[in-house]
């Protein structure tokens, strides 16, 4: 008891001198107005709500990329090429058994002058050298010269995490096979880093979410090697340990079982592959391809799985979700949906929905509209050169502001683009929900027409949910908010904030527990695959990303604009009421089509 008392005193002193040595993977979430910087390492960027600009992830992609041998003791023997060691503080060391001190020595040795050829990752190097020096060097996976409990059950789980859609080789084990000191030092340090290696993708993904698209993001922050050795160390279970960094919602669980079972060929829907250029009475018949369909399957799932891995692992008690392909949105409250309603959502390309994970603030009641830059300058501007008076005739105003940039925007009404309705979450993609004057796209059942946003069937119904779980007390019903309608906004704070979840599920378990597929109308499921496939050694290296690239103001000159039909002087707001930083001029910025038909032949098909 003694031993083991004085070992976490001196793993816990050690760890609060040594606080902050783990920047690379402080991952932080999303300033409104953020702008990453426009250059990256090799290794790329994380970007952070906290700081003014992207921090840099560490060392070039060769520090990371190559995976670390299975057995790199076997050339411990080469010439050194230490890593820079940070000064330590002396502090009072874990007493280490008598029986293990060889490997101890050995151990000590490698991590302070050979940890990159075991441990290849820069920030888990810090974090392996802060716990091994916490406990004086003894060995994790050594026990008096023998393979410890704990380490077959480990390898035992790194050899079984195919159940989750990831691939054991990526993982790699040593065997402890050899009882000399300086093979066993190694092996400790390979299967160190196989674990953290599992501990990163399980927690933050496979495939970087950068790699993938820019129209994700999601505040990750990769575990710290430090906790997790740390946590491996008092555990009596290292299984349960390790598990617990895979996503803990339902619906990964769900996609798990699907897993397992379309590996076993159950419920496995093979889809008829036609020839090409076969005609007439000799064209050949539909013929099954069971193993094809059978291996799309199980990409569609593994892609589902690592998109879990993206998000937060905990949703919380309450939470609103969006399901970008199956074009619903639905309100969570322990465990049981208690709202869901058909939403509109981004056409595919430059307009796609984005990933996201943010948290519902306010309302805005009869909301202006902003329109962002990248309408202005690819929509309006054309349609204004075609017919001066397009715009007017909407009931769209035009102001410019003190940079000479020009402001187009929309007050509250009925023709309002936004509705009478704005859900407002603040986010890097300037995207929210909100209510439509245009309701007949809700009765198709694909629904991806808008400019990013997200158009609500039910507004009203909606935001009675919200504010009922936010703030009952205030009693707000379908009759308050409709009373509230008019032509001046007016901003309800939520007094609880709710977090909002933007998700893409192509397969998932619906609330009876049946599975369910839909289209992958953004091409993500492909793209994940293609990375996993074709990309693997680099997959989880992040790149640097710019999501403010569209918002760049439109400058004109006044001359430019018929100011016979705009309100120059109008006082409205850049920016949405009582929001500052979070305004519509960027990526998402949603309208509707009644503005077309101002300038466009009558006998063209609408178009949202």
């Amino acid at each position: 008891m003694r031993k083991f008392w004085l070992a976490t005193s001196a793993a816990a002193l050690v760890l609060s001198l040594a606080g902050g040595a783990q920047a690379e993977d402080q991952n932080p979430g999303t300033a409104p107005n953020l702008a990453p910087a426009s250059k990256a390492t090799n290794e790329g960027l994380m970007f952070s709500k906290d700081a003014p600009a992207a921090t840099p992830m560490g060392p070039p992609s060769s520090d990371t990329a190559a995976p670390a041998s299975a057995n790199p003791a076997q050339d411990a023997a080469a010439p050194a090429q230490a890593s820079p060691v940070p000064a330590q503080p002396t502090v009072a060391m874990a007493q280490v058994p008598p029986e293990d001190q060889p490997v101890a020595d050995q151990l000590k040795d490698l991590a302070e002058a050979k940890l990159k050829q075991y441990v290849p990752r820069e920030a888990d190097r810090t974090g392996v050298l802060e716990f091994y020096r916490s406990r004086n060097f003894a060995p994790l996976w050594v026990t008096s010269g023998k393979v410890a409990p704990r380490t077959q059950q480990t390898i035992d789980f790194l050899h079984g995490v195919a159940s989750d859609g990831l691939d054991p080789s990526d993982y790699p084990t040593p065997r402890f096979a050899d009882s000399d000191p300086a093979r066993l030092a190694g092996d400790e340090l390979s299967l160190t880093n196989a674990v953290l290696t599992f501990a990163r993708h399980a927690g933050i993904g496979r495939a970087a979410f950068t790699r993938v698209s820019g129209a994700v993001y999601f505040d990750q922050k990769a575990p710290n090697a430090a906790d997790v050795l740390g946590k491996l160390a008092a555990s009596s279970d290292p299984r349960a340990t390790l598990g617990a960094f895979s996503p803990r919602a339902p619906g990964y669980s769900a996609l798990k079982a699907m897993l397992a079972a379309a590996r076993s060929g159950k419920d496995i829907e093979p889809e008829p592959a036609i020839a090409p250029q076969a005609h007439g009475r000799h064209a050949a018949k539909p013929v099954r391809s069971e193993a094809k369909s059978k291996d799309a399957k199980i990409d569609a799932i593994i892609a589902n799985m690592e998109r879990w891995r993206w998000m937060p692992h905990d949703l919380g008690p309450t939470y609103v979700m969006v399901n970008i392909p199956d074009y619903t949105l639905k309100v969570v409250q322990n465990g049981k949906t208690v709202w869901q309603t058909k939403i509109v959502v981004g056409k595919p390309g430059t307009h796609a929905t984005p990933l996201l994970t943010e948290t519902m603030k306010y309302i805005t009641v009869n909301p202006t509209w902003n329109v962002p830059p990248s309408i202005i300058r690819n929509e309006y501007l054309p349609a204004l050169a075609q017919d001066p008076n397009a715009l007017a005739r909407v009931g769209l105003k035009i102001s410019h502001n003190p940079d000479g940039s020009i402001h187009i925007y929309q007050p509250p009404g009925d023709r309002n683009a936004l509705g009478r309705i704005r859900f407002n979450f603040p986010n890097r993609f300037l995207v929210y929900q909100h209510d439509t004057p245009d309701k007949h796209l809700f009765a198709k059942s694909e629904r991806a027409y808008s400019h990013g946003c997200m158009r609500v069937q039910n507004p009203d119904e909606y935001a009675e949910v919200l504010l009922g779980i936010s703030q009952p007390q205030d009693h707000y019903t379908v009759a308050r908010i409709r009373s509230m309608y008019g032509t001046t906004e007016h901003t309800i704070n939520l007094k609880e904030h709710i977090p909002v979840y933007i998700t893409y599920q192509t397969v998932f378990a619906d609330s009876a527990g049946k599975e369910q597929t839909r289209a992958d109308i953004y091409g993500l499921d492909r793209d994940i695959t293609n990375i996993l496939n074709s990309e693997r050694r680099i997959a989880d290296v992040p790149v640097a990303r710019n999501y403010n690239s569209s918002s760049k103001p439109v400058m004109s000159s006044v001359s430019s604009i018929n100011r016979r039909n705009f309100d120059f002087n109008s006082p409205a707001s850049n920016s949405y009421p009582s929001s500052p930083g979070y305004t519509t001029y960027g990526y998402g910025g949603d309208y509707g089509s009644n503005w077309r038909s101002a300038y466009q032949p009558t006998d063209r098909s609408r178009v949202q």
